[in-house]
């Protein structure tokens, strides 16, 4: 038996690349009858998800159509690597602005939160981050068969004269250059609060505006994406039809050689994010979305991928392999060249190989969350930020266990000098932070709600803006750091920090609060002797000769 065939087709089994292909002719009115693996998942996102699935379609005919005609009158058209890589990087964009506009667009923000935040960005990412690599890779091919050299056109504006001289005027129709223009020189203002958007820019030397309420724009945005997702199932089409004319080595490990293999791997419940490679120690990685979360199917994926991936590139010693899903942390395999060699070639089990491989501790696969939670309420959940005239929170962040609700964050003391005074901004801040309120872990169950925290650890700083961060002696921003515990004992080894730089801190107990201070002026030295057996004055549980003996801080 081929073991090697066998676990492609064990791989592919699932792929339900036929249903897929009966929606996509449904929606296209055409009779593609096979689809290379490698487009498989696209055409699956461009007729299956929202809003992917809002195409122009006037905007996919004339691409497609005319992407064909052009094949058509040439006799030697070609996409080499660097066309094809226009493609991948107009698609990978799209693919994140989806992601955004997913995420983002019905966040209710205030108009001109969500102007900054959401719209500005977003139609700027559409315009240059996505349609202008689309229109490159359109345009090189157009100067395949063209009398003018266009090959050296990739801005924008040119782009777009050249397609509508050459009839992909449709393409460009919901493009506003002006828009563009004015949010990339800085000539916008928010007027209303926000609701209305005055765009400002130069047209024929003269300064020009226009507003647009941001129902208007919120509909230019639509626009735009529905114009690249047409695009992008155009070209897809027309690659499908036309895979021949690729002049890509495949073997070579190159981006673009990475990414069609990522792309032949993905299936619609298996996604490829990424393949790279970490020449340091001669490893290639490949990371994966799953959907099925179970680890008995996780490991056999596993096995099946690294077969499929050895097969086009052997000479690596390491091939890692690491999933994850919304309810999944990331969980991975590796294995060894000789590990993937013996599997296709039927010199060990797979459960022999599985076995090494989990004694040497090269399989970490967790247990998926199955906790039920609120998905919406975790993706919008933000910390508040608190603000006093003496003082200021920000920066929190959830880290809580099962058992323990934990949080992080900055605090800004500003000028004083008084150690009662911080000490009274630190108590102050405590009283506020114990009851925020925290929300669960979509892959990993930990305590939350609003209950009392069971620890609190505070970076404290005198400044907030352009200055230092770091938890260091010689930072004259930091004051000191505070590990709060509801028992009184610490849990957090060394503050976290590596112990030659905690043992350079100064440190002192005051009632349920473990203080690390950067100088040594605000310790109250004690005279009594500390016995050797007793335990640290840091608060770390240990004796004080296994702790901080010798160190300088206590004796």
């Amino acid at each position: 038996m081929n073991y090697l065939l066998a676990a492609k087709l064990r791989y592919y089994a699932e792929n339900n690349s036929n249903n897929i292909l009966k929606k996509v002719n449904s929606s296209i009115s055409r009779s593609i009858t096979t689809c290379r693996p490698e487009l498989l998942c696209i055409l699956d996102d461009m007729v299956s998800i929202e809003p992917c699935s809002y195409w122009n379609k006037d905007v996919f005919e004339t691409t497609e159509k005319n992407l064909q005609n052009i094949v058509q009158k040439g006799n030697s058209n070609f996409i080499n690597e660097e066309i094809f890589e226009l493609f991948l990087a107009g698609y990978h964009a799209y693919m994140q602005i989806t992601n955004v506009i997913n995420d983002l667009s019905g966040v209710n923000d205030s108009p001109a939160m969500k102007n900054r935040q959401y719209r500005i960005p977003t139609y700027v990412s559409i315009v240059e981050g996505c349609l202008t690599n689309l229109y490159h890779f359109i345009t090189l091919l157009i100067n395949q068969t063209s009398e003018k050299d266009y090959a050296s056109t990739y801005k924008l504006k040119p782009l777009c004269e050249i397609l509508v001289k050459t009839g992909f005027d449709a393409l460009t129709d919901a493009v506003n250059i002006n828009i563009r223009n004015a949010i990339n020189h800085g000539g916008i203002i928010f007027k209303e609060d926000g609701q209305v958007i005055d765009f400002h820019y130069t047209e024929g030397r003269r300064s020009v505006s226009c507003s647009l309420n941001v129902h208007e724009f919120d509909q230019l945005i639509n626009d735009v994406y529905d114009t690249a997702s047409a695009i992008v199932l155009g070209i897809t089409v027309f690659l499908n039809n036309n895979w021949d004319i690729l002049r890509i080595d495949a073997s070579e490990k190159t981006f673009v050689a990475f990414s069609l293999l990522g792309m032949e791997l993905s299936i619609p419940t298996i996604r490829c994010r990424y393949i790279s490679e970490v020449p340091a120690c001669n490893q290639l990685n490949a990371e994966f979305w799953i959907s099925n979360t179970d680890r008995t199917y996780i490991m056999q994926i596993a096995i099946e991928l690294a077969m499929l991936i050895y097969s086009q590139y052997n000479d690596y010693d390491k091939y890692y392999i690491s999933f994850s899903n919304e309810r999944l942390p990331t969980s991975w395999l590796r294995f060894t060249n000789q590990d993937v060699y013996d599997m296709i070639n039927k010199k060990r089990e797979f459960t022999e190989v599985l076995e090494d491989a989990i004694g040497k501790k090269e399989v970490l696969i967790f247990n998926p969350s199955t906790e039920p939670v609120n998905l919406q309420e975790i993706k919008y959940f933000r910390f508040p930020n608190y603000q006093r005239d003496s003082y200021k929170i920000n920066q929190i962040e959830d880290a809580s266990l099962p058992d323990r609700k934990r949080l992080r964050c900055r605090l800004y003391v500003g000028d004083t000098s008084s150690k009662e005074n911080i000490i009274a901004i630190i108590q102050e801040s405590i009283d506020w932070l114990k009851t925020v309120k925290n929300v669960d872990s979509p892959t990993m169950h930990h305590k939350n709600g609003e209950m009392e925290a069971d620890a609190l650890y505070i970076n404290v700083y005198r400044h907030d803006a352009r200055h230092d961060k770091g938890l260091y002696p010689n930072n004259d921003n930091f004051v000191c750091f505070v590990d709060y515990n509801l028992t009184g004992k610490t849990t957090l080894v060394n503050g976290g920090l590596p112990p030659k730089i905690w043992a350079q801190f100064h440190h002192e107990k005051i009632g349920k609060m473990n203080i690390a201070w950067r100088e040594g002026k605000y310790v109250i030295r004690h005279v009594s002797k500390i016995g050797v057996n007793s335990p640290c004055p840091c608060g770390s549980g240990k004796k004080f000769k296994k702790c901080c003996k010798g160190k300088g801080i206590f004796d």
